[in-house]
């Protein structure tokens, strides 16, 4: 019992700085719940009412200098819109994190660029079609390093994509990740 209480003291007390100094790398990822309200289309009607959707994201990225970093990240998104409704995205981002990298906890914000590909089938079976977009967001959230290198995320997420050219979604997502930060 006591050698377990040392290594978490251990884990806690001597790996409680990070690694979000020029030259390292970040990888990582999170999962996010969301709720999406939907503006109304031109003919003043609204396709369909607000929805919950859950996306996976990967990332990777690179410190280019002292607690900021830049990367790709990907995503797989399911929207329970019609019964089958997939997408795919890829684009680049950008993070900062505000306080010291000796800091256990840090605050972060993100802002990335995304590209979408995806279809849909109804819930009667009908494919709707493949279709692409693109759209932006912004990630603010706190990262709690739990050693030197990995940290716990939770964040609040926003993004606006231009589905077509009637229609445009906003959307605020609480997330939450891990992120592992790897010394050069």
């Amino acid at each position: 019992m006591k050698l377990k209480i040392f290594i978490i003291s251990l884990f806690f007390t001597t790996f409680s700085y990070s690694q979000i100094t020029k030259n390292n790398w970040l990888v990582g990822g999170s999962g996010n719940f969301k709720t999406t309200t939907t503006k109304f289309l031109s003919d003043g009607t609204k396709p369909y009412d607000n929805r919950t959707i859950f996306t996976i994201a990967p990332n990777v990225g690179y410190f280019f200098y002292d607690k900021l970093s830049g990367g790709i990240s990907l995503s797989y998104t399911y929207d329970n819109i019609f019964e089958d409704y997939q997408y795919f995205g890829i684009g680049p981002f950008v993070r900062y994190y505000f306080l010291n990298p000796e800091k256990r906890i840090n605050l972060f914000l993100q802002g990335n660029y995304n590209y979408y590909e995806g279809g849909a089938k109804t819930v009667d079976g009908n494919d709707t079609g493949k279709f692409h977009n693109n759209g932006h967001g912004f990630k603010a959230g706190s990262a709690i390093f739990l050693n030197s290198s990995v940290a716990l995320e939770l964040s609040l997420d926003y993004i606006s994509n231009r589905l077509n050219s009637t229609l445009k979604e906003k959307t605020f997502m609480i997330g939450a990740g891990f992120q592992i930060h790897l010394e050069k």
